[in-house]
């Protein structure tokens, strides 16, 4: 049992537990400890410890049966793309393998470009990249980027195979996310996402529509984004 200073007693236990089973410590039909045994350990009451397993319900990650106790089912496994923090944060580094499908070059934004530019933004122009994410070899994200050209400059020469997104811009040019607006909904997968994605033409994806709001007046971050969730289901925190 880790706890970081200021985490809330229940969300450690979610992780820690979540961790167990993810590492194969608790396989599945195995009984997690008691809630009893899991107060003790942890020093707490049963609401927590009660809480703690409902995420994990809702998760995937168990059942529960009356008499015998929390029994550890077979979990997808989540991932926290809603986050405006992004991709590479929302997934974790070690899992993760980003393939360019088109590298980040400069040009006019879409005449079909479904969000409202200010007169500063067409001007500008725009930088468009579009990445393939690979999570556990699987791949599982598509998405397709667009970037205010402003004051970015030689931002064409970063390789963002190996870097954040994100933190490439806030590292190297200072930029950084203060908010955002997202919309989720589903669609079925057209012939060019089944192949990316590598699934059946006519699947539910989720897509994702963002805008992000820079520190800078007039530079915004447009992200188009598919996922199949056939092996993962999206999550975060709140």
């Amino acid at each position: 049992m880790a706890k970081e200073a200021n985490t809330p007693i229940y969300k450690t236990l979610i992780s820690d537990l979540k961790k167990q089973i993810d590492d194969g410590h608790y396989k599945k039909g195995d009984l997690l400890p008691s809630e009893n045994e899991l107060c003790k350990t942890y020093n707490t009451t049963r609401p927590t410890v009660r809480q703690a397993l409902s995420e994990l319900i809702r998760l995937g990650y168990i059942v529960r049966h009356h008499g015998k106790g929390s029994i550890v089912s077979e979990p997808k496994s989540g991932l926290g793309i809603l986050s405006i923090k992004g991709s590479t944060a929302g997934v974790g580094k070690k899992n993760l393998r980003t393939q360019i499908l088109a590298k980040t070059q400069k040009t006019t934004w879409p005449a079909d470009f479904p969000y409202e530019l200010s007169a500063i933004q067409s001007e500008a122009g725009c930088l468009y990249l579009a990445r393939l994410r690979h999570v556990n070899g699987l791949p599982t994200l598509y998405e397709e980027t667009y970037i205010t050209d402003i004051d970015l400059p030689r931002f064409t020469m970063h390789n963002l195979e190996k870097h954040s997104l994100f933190e490439t811009l806030n590292k190297y040019h200072k930029v950084e996310i203060k908010e955002g607006e997202q919309k989720i909904w589903a669609v079925s997968a057209d012939k060019n996402l089944a192949e990316l994605l590598a699934v059946k033409t006519g699947k539910p994806i989720l897509h994702m529509k963002r805008s992000m709001q820079t520190n800078r007046p007039h530079l915004t971050i447009y992200s188009f984004l598919y996922c199949n969730t056939e092996e993962y289901f999206i999550q975060d925190y709140f």
